[in-house]
């Protein structure tokens, strides 16, 4: 029980990465917000998977890039649960597309998500964790942020701010012995991806790693769980690759 009796808020949570670090999460202790926007179904049906499992949770809708609704959220939490002891900023949004078929409308929405999202979540979650001079936010980045792109132009942007803002947000929690570091993961093989990684163009994506397979979920969600715990208090302001060598920065 890693994560015994503490407290995490995980956007978009109800599903994917997301979902899988919620459950990891709960069966190591940890009592778990369920950060959603659009399909209460999946969220519900997460919060009872993870009470099932004997933790407890609650779904909180919430649009992270509108700051009076993640306001609101924390509010919430901490109403329930007394205390907020990690952050997993893991809710964004993608379009696949050359840089050349990029619009502003696209660009717009993939860094208000991606990147002013986990902003306003790690500043209105700040002043929690000051007070209880303790705290770990991770966000989950990807490893597009790091060979940057090519067809993911604006999510490869957003997600290498996200890793420029991890850093800076360590700066400031470094004092106050709240750990902030982000996860980037590579492919990943899940329900969605099976049919990509099965075809030509997906072996290519696999034959870039250096194990020339695809990741799965459980590959993220314990690497989280080691940032997350109590087992290390030393690792901030970092990137942690899990893309089985597809980066080797």
């Amino acid at each position: 029980m890693r994560l015994k009796d503490k407290v995490a808020v995980i956007t978009g949570g109800s599903r994917g990465i997301g979902r899988e670090i919620a459950l990891a999460f709960a069966r190591e202790g940890c009592r778990i917000v369920v950060n959603y926007i659009s399909r209460v179904d999946l969220a519900d049906e997460t919060v009872k998977t993870i009470e099932a499992a004997g933790s407890r949770a609650m779904a909180i809708r919430a649009d992270i890039s509108r700051r009076p609704e993640v306001r609101e959220m924390f509010c919430r939490a901490i109403d329930e649960f007394g205390r907020i002891d990690i952050l997993v900023n893991n809710a964004g949004i993608n379009r696949r597309g050359w840089f050349e078929e990029a619009t502003d409308e696209d660009w717009d929405r993939i860094m208000e998500v991606n990147l002013k999202g986990p902003f306003i979540c790690s500043q209105e979650v700040f002043p929690y964790m000051k007070r209880q001079q303790s705290g770990r936010i991770i966000n989950i980045s990807s490893v597009a942020g790091q060979y940057h792109g090519p067809k993911t132009v604006h999510y490869a942007v957003s997600k290498a701010g996200l890793n420029s803002l991890t850093k800076v947000i360590a700066r400031y929690g470094a004092e106050h012995n709240i750990l902030v570091n982000a996860v980037a993961p590579g492919i990943m093989w899940t329900d969605q991806t099976a049919d990509e990684l099965a075809s030509p163009a997906g072996q290519k994506i696999i034959d870039m790693t250096l194990v020339k397979r695809p990741g799965q979920l459980q590959d993220v969600s314990s690497t989280c769980i080691l940032l997350a715990s109590d087992e290390q208090n030393y690792i901030t302001g970092q990137v942690i690759s899990v893309s089985g060598g597809a980066y080797l920065g």
